[in-house]
Formats: C-alpha cells, sequence, structure tokens
C-alpha cells in the first residue's frame, strides 16, 4: 500500500548538497551527538511502551459509573400531628442524554398509582416499616407503638428522583411501566429526567447471551449505604451468566451468581464490551448465587414503544477521551479534559479523583518525560525514533564532512516548485468523480465530505479522522472510504468494535465492500450513524 502520510514525507524531502570530509576531531564528537540522540530514541520508544495507568476492566468500569443512577421513590405521612417522609430506593441506567432511563417497574410501581386509597394499601408494609423506624427513639409503650403505625396515612402521591453520581438530583416522569414479575408484568418502566449532556451508557443484545459469559452487575444496593460519604458511590459486582430460564409465563430471564441485593433492582449488567445485556430484578433470599435479570432486548420493546432510541452524547465522548489519556499516562492532556468533564458534570467524583492523581504525576514529571508526553499526546509518537535518528544523521554528516566550499551557491537556493505531470485522461476523470460523503443522523447530521484520492477516515479521533462522529460507540478509526485502482470506492471497517453495515444492519458487519450511489454506510449495529454515499 502506497504511503500517504504527509508527516513522513516532509521528513525525507531533503535537498542534496555535496560534501567533503571534515577534521579528524569531528569524528568524536559525532559519534557522542549519535549516542546521546539515540538515548533519547530510546527513552521516548520505552516510555511509549509503558504500562497503562488503568487496567482495560478498571477503564470500562469507570466509563460506565456515570451513566448509572439511584433512583428514589417518596412519599409523604402522616400519623396524628406527625409528618415524615417514607422512601424506597433502587437503581436505573441513562441511555440517552436527554433524560431517558430504564429501571424496574417495582423501583418505581409507587409512583404509577392515582389514588390515594389504592397507593395506601400498595405501601401497607413498606408504611409499617416505616413508621417503626421513625418511632425508634420514642419511649413509648407497645401499644402506643402500634397504635401510631396503625394510623399512618398516605397524604400525598409519590415522587421520583433520580441522582447521579456526582450529587445532582432531578425529577422523574414515568413516560412507560410494566407491572413487576409476581404480578404478571415484565417489571420495566421508562422514566423521563429534564436534563441535557448526562452520561449515558450503551445498550447491548441479550440475544447474543450465552451460558459462562462474564457480566459486570453496577448498582446501590442498600447495604453499601454505609455513610454520607460513600452514599453516592456505586458497587460493582462480577459474575457469570449461570443460565439462560423462562418464567412461570414463559418471558426470558437470565440467572446469574453476581452478586445483587435490594437497591440493585433496575440495575444494569453489562457483558465484557461494556454494554447492557440485563436488568437486576430480583434474588432467591434462601440461597445465594441465584439472582435473576430481565434481558436488554425485553427493555427495547419499551424504548421502541416510547419511540425514544438509545444514542450516546457529548459527555461520553469527552469522558472517554479523559480516560484514554489517562489511562496512556499523558498526564498534562488527562488533566485538562477532565477539566472539561467537571464543567460539563460538576463534583462527579471519579473524574476529581483522576484529575487530582493526574496534577500529582504530571508534576513529578522529569523534562524529558514532559516532552515525551506532549509528543505521543500530538499523535507523533511513531515518528519520535525515526525523527531523532534522522536529526544525529544529518547533524553527523555536517559535522563529519562539512560542507563543500567547491559546491556552486545555487545549490542552496530554494529548489523550484515541482511541475505537474499530465497523467491520463482516464485518472483525470476518475479524481474528480469519487463522490462525497453525507452524514443523514447521530451528532453531526446534515455535514458534507468530498472523498479525496486518498480517501476520508471515519472515527472518534478528531486527530486521525476527517469524519468525526464523537460517540463513544464509534470507534477511534472506525472505517475508511477509500478509492481503488479502477477508480471504484470502497468503504473498510477498520476492526471495530460495534462494526460497519452497508444498507441494513440486519445484513453481516463488512471487512470491505465497493459502493454504489445511494448506498448507505451504516457506523454500529444499535443506534447506526447513517452516512450516504454519492457519486459524482
Amino acid at each position: 500500500m502506497q504511503r500517504s502520510d504527509s508527516n513522513f514525507a516532509r521528513l525525507t524531502d531533503l535537498p542534496d548538497v555535496h560534501l567533503e570530509p571534515a577534521a579528524p576531531g569531528a569524528s568524536r564528537r559525532f559519534v557522542h551527538l549519535v549516542l546521546v540522540l539515540g538515548a533519547l530514541a530510546g527513552l521516548a520508544v520505552d516510555c511509549s511502551a509503558a504500562t497503562p495507568a488503568l487496567t482495560p476492566e478498571a477503564r470500562r468500569d469507570l466509563r460506565l459509573q456515570p451513566g448509572v443512577v439511584y433512583v428514589r421513590t417518596s412519599v409523604s405521612v402522616s400519623s396524628g400531628s406527625n409528618k415524615f417522609t417514607c422512601s424506597s430506593s433502587g437503581t436505573g441506567f441513562l441511555y440517552r442524554p436527554d433524560g431517558y432511563l430504564i429501571t424496574n417497574g417495582h423501583v418505581v410501581e409507587s409512583a404509577n398509582v392515582k389514588e390515594l386509597p389504592s397507593l395506601q394499601k400498595l405501601l401497607s408494609e413498606t408504611l409499617q416499616e416505616c413508621s417503626g423506624d421513625y418511632i425508634k427513639s420514642e419511649h413509648w409503650t407497645e401499644a402506643q407503638k402500634n397504635a401510631f403505625v396503625n394510623a399512618a396515612r398516605v397524604t400525598d402521591r409519590p415522587e421520583i428522583d433520580v441522582v447521579l453520581d456526582n450529587g445532582q438530583t432531578y425529577k422523574g416522569e414515568i413516560k412507560l411501566m410494566s407491572q413487576p414479575i409476581d404480578d404478571g408484568g415484565k417489571d420495566v418502566a421508562i422514566i423521563k429526567i429534564d436534563g441535557q449532556n448526562l452520561p449515558t451508557v450503551p445498550l447491548g443484545r441479550s440475544a447474543d447471551v450465552s451460558v459462562g459469559d462474564q457480566i459486570t452487575v453496577i448498582g446501590y444496593p442498600g447495604l453499601a449505604n454505609i455513610s454520607k460519604v460513600s452514599f453516592l458511590v456505586p458497587t460493582v459486582t462480577n459474575g457469570k451468566i449461570s443460565a439462560l430460564k423462562v418464567d412461570y409465563r414463559g418471558t426470558p430471564v437470565l440467572q446469574s451468581e453476581a452478586t445483587i441485593n435490594h437497591g440493585n433492582s433496575g440495575g444494569p449488567a453489562f457483558d465484557a464490551q461494556g454494554r447492557v445485556i440485563g436488568i437486576a430484578t430480583y434474588g432467591a433470599e434462601e440461597a445465594v448465587g441465584y439472582n435473576f435479570f430481565v434481558p436488554i432486548d425485553t427493555a427495547l420493546e419499551f424504548v421502541r414503544q416510547v419511540g425514544a432510541p438509545p444514542q450516546s452524547g457529548a459527555f461520553d465522548a469527552v469522558w472517554g477521551e479523559a480516560l484514554d489519556a489517562f489511562t496512556d499516562q499523558h498526564w498534562s492532556n488527562a488533566h485538562t479534559i477532565l477539566g472539561s468533564v467537571l464543567e460539563m458534570m460538576p463534583n462527579q467524583q471519579d473524574a476529581v479523583r483522576l484529575r487530582k492523581d493526574a496534577a500529582v504525576r504530571e508534576t513529578a514529571e522529569s523534562p524529558i518525560e514532559r516532552f515525551v508526553e506532549t509528543v505521543e499526546s500530538a499523535n507523533t509518537t511513531v515518528l519520535i525514533g525515526g525523527g531523532l535518528v534522522l536529526v544525529a544523521i544529518v547533524v553527523g554528516g555536517f559535522v563529519l564532512f562539512g560542507i563543500s566550499h567547491k559546491s556552486s551557491p545555487k545549490q542552496f537556493s530554494e529548489p523550484p516548485p515541482p511541475q505537474p505531470q499530465p497523467g491520463p485522461a482516464v485518472n483525470r476523470t476518475v479524481v474528480a468523480s469519487l463522490g462525497s460523503l453525507y452524514v443523514s443522523s447521530g451528532p453531526t447530521k446534515g455535514k458534507q465530505y468530498s472523498i479525496p484520492k486518498d480517501g476520508l477516515r471515519i472515527g472518534r479521533d478528531p486527530d486521525a479522522c476527517t469524519v468525526v462522529l464523537p460517540l463513544e460507540t464509534v470507534g477511534r478509526e472506525h472505517a475508511w472510504v477509500m478509492p481503488m485502482e479502477d477508480g471504484q470506492v470502497a468503504v473498510i471497517d477498520r476492526g471495530s468494535s460495534n462494526g460497519t453495515y452497508v444498507n441494513s444492519v440486519e445484513s453481516a458487519r463488512i471487512k470491505k465492500v465497493l459502493l454504489k450511489s445511494g448506498d448507505r454506510i451504516l457506523i454500529c449495529r444499535d443506534n447506526p450513524i447513517e452516512i450516504v454515499y454519492q457519486r459524482g
């Protein structure tokens, strides 16, 4: 394949000069110079191969945690002249940056009841527990306590509070809900909060899950709520899919030994790629290791009914970039990007912690480490070794041999610009009619790009790609659109995690496909971004 890297071309485009040997003492100086520059090149290579600051698993979990939320349903209660609040809690997860989230139906069931008498009946056990907790400090007789509990009455309809892990709280509205499984429902609820640029988690496909697959569960179990300081620190547990079952109504459920407890209800179970494949719903209280999850494909039925398909947003892209920079030990860059994260989501706990860590590490860097990091952050790491060696050769050549005094001054004049060489008419026609790409959906909808003779790169890395799609589900260099030697244009998948498709995501993901005018390039299977190829 022809190399078209403009940086490489500049490094190798050197004028020819006539040289003659220099004094013998220059040879030793040249050797020293080469050794020093070689050591710097070795240091650059060694630094670029350093152990990542975050393991892939740690980076994945950190990426997902901001999109997992605490869901609380609260109701006002009175007993005589005493008024207090009774609440229950669970977990949910945002799947759109404009505030759509998924949780269990039983987590928000009480907020869906319209009449207070029906609500009183539904919450009877909860009211007894809540009333009992309220009077624990009172020195009453048992008769007085029983009278207080029995007199507890719901005075208003419950409210749903959704709390992000930075403490920001939103009021939730039920858009669609199914009854709990023990009442014959599917135990899924879609909640909407009023927010923008919120963190999200990607949704997968439970149809692709197999027994033995690793899963990660993130949530807010009540047993882990040991202090106000750690109230919004989510709990992460791991396990495997131990069985694929159906409940008594024939509805599929996933079984796992991954630990879940009260408060985990409605929380996400992720596959190894960090996509939601299940929703924690209930566990066997009499035995450990028998826990059940609603398949995400069941929840997607509700998502489609609501008409709000999954999306990722600006926060996800910036948060992903920050974690990449931290993982690669680019401390200055990580510190800067994490500042942008905190502008979008103030007081986000992990961002605060990582930013402080990055600042400390940046301060401790040596000048050489800082130089290497700067070059790496500019995406030119691969040129460091070659560039330093080239400098050594050029500078050493001047020292060792000297510039020829016999050379003509014209040899150092600016070389004339290269004259264009006209090629066959067929080649000029091909270049002129390669066509263009039009982004018809996604965050950069409406943009159009002409296809140059060296092609277009599509991905989320703005330093490497022309067609930039700032979504976490999109690969850094997700796909290339490249002209072929016969004048046709092809789309090539670059080993992306979420696939590239042509015209339909129901077809097989592509490796390389020749395009026809009007073909639709679909980036990612779930909630694909559509790019239309237009010839001419």
